[in-house]
């Protein structure tokens, strides 16, 4: 293994220190704001610095990244944006057992609000959050079930898209398919079988399970519960399947 020299050491301890330049102060910003202040704040063009923006996916430099973050926010509530800034200066290694320690605080205090408010991507990257940085090994397995399921649907949904590209209009389900998936198993591979169209009652074992989580951890089951939910009102395959369902006693969506 060679060594580093003192040129690439210096200029990998630079790296790093861009990568957090200046997190005290984005910190700082939020101080004396509670969390009602921030659910209050909306986010406007005004609170962006516009000259700056980048086409960069994540910019080396924090406040660059957290700047093009807050435009691609417009909209939503300061509160949104503080709980995503958290994830950001964890990913970033800053102080991060401080820095977790609020984010589990404010996910313990307004856990409906975030549910309600943050798209799956943030959702999603706060299990990651969770499971990276949580003492917890209940909560951290009870999310690594969101991560699962959310990663098995966009492996799918890819497959689907690099074999037959998205078209404009929803495609119609072709009866024939269906008929055959009604009328009973039809085999996949390796013993597993399509679901069958209209009675299968797998998905609401699978969320009877989901519930059993609640004893062990009310925070976990709570955010993967309302993962699962938003799945079925999506364009994914749960809510193409739920609206073929016929059997009211095995449905595995909320009213």
């Amino acid at each position: 293994m060679t060594t580093p020299s003192n040129w690439q050491r210096k200029l990998l301890l630079m790296f790093r220190s861009e990568k957090r330049l200046n997190a005290g102060k984005v910190i700082k910003n939020y101080d004396g704001k509670s969390f009602d202040d921030m659910k209050a704040t909306t986010i406007t063009e005004s609170m962006c610095d516009i000259e700056t923006l980048t086409d960069e996916r994540k910019s080396k430099a924090l406040e660059c990244h957290l700047n093009n973050l807050k435009h691609q926010s417009l909209g939503e509530s300061e509160l949104c944006f503080y709980h995503n800034t958290l994830i950001i200066l964890m990913r970033r290694k800053y102080k991060m057992d401080k820095i977790f320690a609020e984010f589990e605080r404010l996910w313990v205090a307004e856990n409906h609000y975030l549910l309600e408010n943050l798209s799956l991507r943030w959702i999603v990257s706060a299990c990651d959050t969770f499971i990276d940085h949580s003492d917890n090994v209940n909560r951290a397995a009870i999310l690594m079930n969101v991560i699962t399921l959310m990663n098995t649907v966009r492996t799918y949904e890819t497959k689907n898209f690099l074999q037959a590209p998205p078209a404009a209009e929803p495609i119609p389900l072709l009866d024939e398919k269906t008929d055959i998936l009604y009328a009973g198993d039809l085999s996949l591979y390796d013993g597993l079988t399509y679901f069958r169209i209209g009675t299968d009652d797998s998905l609401r074992n699978m969320r009877k399970r989901y519930h059993k989580f609640y004893k062990v951890d009310k925070l976990a089951t709570t955010i993967l519960l309302a993962v699962f939910e938003k799945l079925q009102n999506n364009q994914s395959a749960f809510a193409t399947l739920r609206q073929l369902h016929k059997d009211d006693w095995s449905k595995w969506w909320l009213d």
